[in-house]
């Protein structure tokens, strides 16, 4: 929720201010991602393996109790005054008045409707990598104490694809749209090689390195992608509505994918056929996003024709 809360107007407010160089503003704002990514592949282990505080004695204990208790009745004081306020200032349910706010009027535009579409299918495994690169080689024999690597790997090539592919971006010789769909696609071709990478820490390095680079350079041209397609004026609305149908896929995907790996669990691959199907996901969603031009070209000529009549 948090997270929600401040990733869109991080990214809208970025695309709002810059104009001449903001593909290139776009990758060093969002980059901050594969620092840590990196950072914490070192410091994880410590985190999760830090012996617990001791326990505090029974006095203690009562008196937490005891102040906690107060603070409870004099929150549920001060709870029922506000509910009685907001009760009376509106009748709207705070669900319903969320809902009022998402413009699903711009998925009549078929070229956001195909990038969403496409998008979700995205998002259904694009978090495989970051979630299960250390069970993948678990899986696969890797020494124990080089599997950090691979973490680490994924948040600097991450860091180096985010920038580097936002300043290309800005070259005017550059089809934003078909690099986002190359990154796309090497993205899913990545995911789909990884379980082959067997026990050699190198192999397992190259999938994620190459994933981290082009899948950094994808979130990059993201919101870029959604201006060429809706304008800027509508980006913080096509944003909100892109990232409603995102957050679904991650939320199904990722336990789709384990449940996956627990089924073929008996297999020498056990993740074989998971990374495969949601790696091919992803590719296919790159491919369909060459139909948006001609999209674009049909709604042009469609407007044309309205207003000749």
């Amino acid at each position: 929720l948090g997270f929600s809360l401040m990733y869109l107007p991080a990214i809208v407010s970025v695309g709002f201010y810059f104009e001449k160089k903001r593909t290139f503003a776009m990758g060093i704002a969002v980059c901050g991602s594969g620092v840590g990514t990196t950072l914490l592949s070192y410091i994880m282990n410590e985190i999760v393996n830090r012996p617990l505080p001791q326990e505090p004695s029974e006095q203690r204990r009562l008196e937490r109790k005891i102040r906690k208790e107060v603070q409870r009745k004099s929150m549920s004081e001060t709870d029922a005054k506000e509910v009685d306020i907001i009760e009376k200032s509106s009748n709207k349910s705070f669900l319903r008045q969320i809902i009022e706010q998402i413009d699903l009027s711009l998925l009549k535009n078929p070229a956001f409707t195909l990038f969403v579409i496409s998008n979700f299918f995205t998002s259904l495994g694009f978090n495989a990598i970051y979630n299960f690169a250390d069970d993948l080689a678990n899986d696969a024999k890797v020494i124990i104490h080089h599997r950090s690597y691979i973490v680490m790997s994924i948040g600097l090539s991450n860091i180096f694809g985010r920038i580097i592919i936002g300043f290309i971006g800005d070259r005017k010789c550059v089809n934003r749209l078909l690099f986002f769909i190359v990154a796309l696609i090497i993205s899913g071709v990545a995911t789909m090689v990884a379980p082959l990478c067997g026990a050699s820490v190198f192999l397992h390095i190259g999938y994620a390195s190459a994933f981290g680079f082009f899948a950094g350079g994808y979130v990059t041209l993201t919101s870029i992608v959604l201006i060429d397609i809706v304008g800027i004026n509508k980006l913080s609305d096509a944003f909100g509505v892109f990232l409603l149908f995102v957050a679904i896929a991650t939320a199904i995907g990722t336990p789709i994918l384990g449940a996956m790996r627990d089924a073929f669990a008996k297999f020498d691959r056990p993740f074989l056929w998971p990374y495969f199907i949601f790696g091919t996901c992803t590719v296919i969603s790159g491919i369909v996003l060459f139909a948006i031009p001609l999209l674009q070209r049909k709604k042009l000529n469609d407007n044309q024709i309205e207003m000749d009549f």
